[in-house]
């Protein structure tokens, strides 16, 4: 029983990591496109980020009891209670990958204005740092491996998320804090 309780905690931080990541971009894409918006929809990040994933993890674990209440819960014969977690976290990241996109269209429509001064270069080197400081803040490195099979790819995924995903506080941390002299 611990130890199905230790990997339905560990299922719920990563999908709570997911949908974290989900609310940093709404709320990154509601600033641009809402500039004069008085209400910050604090409770509505705070649902999205804990309570979607406390809503499939408690399916999940449901489904895991019914179909497959084998072992610590750390294999997956069945396909079924898998998906319960796999599909909102891939809906997570391709909404997380759209809003990037469209985030990234904002900020070039704003460089191309004529109020922005300087050579198309500059224009583009600004546009270049602003989507790497993005990359880190969305995880849009997750979309890589999103739809891949975990079976085909499981050994790249893993060197590549580990790589990229354990340093991605730290990114965050450092570009848009430790560098930031308004923080």
């Amino acid at each position: 029983v611990g130890c199905k309780a230790i990997l339905v905690f560990f299922q719920y931080g990563v999908m709570a990591n997911f949908y974290w990541l989900l609310v940093e971009g709404l709320y990154l894409h509601i600033l641009l496109v809402l500039i004069f918006s008085p209400n910050r929809h604090f409770t509505i990040y705070l649902l999205i980020g804990w309570g979607i994933p406390t809503i499939f993890i408690i399916t999940w674990t449901v489904t895991r009891i019914i179909l497959e209440d084998t072992g610590c819960w750390d294999t997956n014969e069945h396909g079924g209670p898998w998906w319960v977690i796999r599909i909102p976290i891939l809906i997570s990241i391709i909404v997380n990958f759209i809003l990037f996109i469209s985030i990234i269209r904002i900020l070039l429509q704003k460089l191309r204005s004529p109020d922005v001064g300087g050579n198309d270069q500059s224009q583009y080197k600004r546009l270049a740092k602003s989507t790497l400081l993005l990359i880190p803040l969305f995880g849009v490195h997750y979309t890589v491996f999103a739809l891949f099979p975990d079976r085909s790819s499981k050994n790249y995924k893993i060197i590549f998320e580990l790589c990229l995903g354990s340093f991605q506080g730290l990114i965050v941390a450092v570009l848009y804090c430790f560098l930031n002299s308004e923080v």
